[in-house]
């Protein structure tokens, strides 16, 4: 909590989750490290308003088991990174302050998370309580990685009672990455791969939870366009850390980075476990 207003609403997402989960809730401030003399109390008072204020919007949202408010010094990325050890979910606001006190779009702080977090990271920039019931929208690749991702999502939306989309995209190979070994196929043979593939990595997984309902889609694009598109009308976007180049490159470090930036709605990422 750095008194942003992303700040805030990204809390005030986290206490949803938490009541939905009914996790515990964990607000942190983080102070300067090298504060100037004479400063510290100052700072260390404005650090308390804001994890007040923070205290109040979250215990709006119902129930939550535990919310504990903490002020500590060093850097909010050091202080969430090593939380993130023992935490279930890392939350974040795409915005932060800067030293004039502007908000500056996606900070430091929800870039480190994605970075090096143990645990899933949700990077929330829009104002809460405006967001359109589109259901859970899920990236997924050919890679085994995108697995941790989708129980995710089929979470996501059996708390939320909702509806779960898998978007699965394919590309034709660029000239420029042809070479002698690039396999020939016949026209539709990679249209008809990724269907496949998306089918595969459906099968069985859905089983735990069968009241959710799941929609496929496979597209012919890119994969930030084609999420981005989705994401318009969703309640969640959700997509694995990482992922590899070649046929889809669904969750490649780059796609996670572009998402973050812009993403219209939460955005939720997601490990391999």
């Amino acid at each position: 909590m750095d008194g942003s207003d992303s700040a805030l609403r990204a809390a005030e997402w986290a206490a949803r989750e938490a009541v939905l989960r009914q996790w515990p809730m964990l607000l942190l401030t983080v102070l300067p490290a090298d504060l100037p003399p004479g400063g510290e109390a100052a700072v260390r008072r404005r650090g308390e308003e804001v994890l007040h204020a923070a205290e109040r919007a979250v215990n709006r949202h119902g129930p939550i088991p535990v919310v504990r408010s903490e002020l500590r010094r060093g850097t909010a990325a050091q202080q969430l990174v090593a939380e993130s050890a023992a935490a279930g979910l890392v939350v974040v606001g795409s915005r932060g302050l800067g030293e004039s006190g502007a908000e500056l779009d996606f900070g430091s702080t929800a870039e480190a998370a994605i970075a090096l977090a143990a645990c899933p990271v949700a990077v929330v920039r829009e104002p809460s309580g405006t967001r359109p019931s589109g259901g859970v929208v899920v990236g997924v690749d050919s890679a085994g990685v995108a697995d941790s991702a989708l129980r995710w999502a089929l979470h996501e939306a059996d708390l939320r009672g909702t509806s779960l989309l898998a978007v699965h995209t394919w590309r034709e190979v660029a000239a420029e990455d042809w070479n002698e070994l690039t396999p020939t196929m016949p026209p539709g043979e990679r249209e008809s791969i990724a269907h496949r593939l998306l089918a595969e990595r459906l099968a069985g997984i859905d089983e735990r939870f069968p009241d959710v309902e799941i929609r496929r889609s496979v597209e012919h694009d890119r994969p930030v366009r084609a999420l981005l598109a989705h994401a318009e009308h969703a309640e969640l976007l959700v997509i694995g850390s990482r992922g590899h180049s070649g046929l889809t490159g669904m969750l490649l470090g780059s796609t996670s980075r572009a998402l973050a930036h812009c993403a219209p709605c939460p955005l939720l990422v997601v490990r391999p476990t």
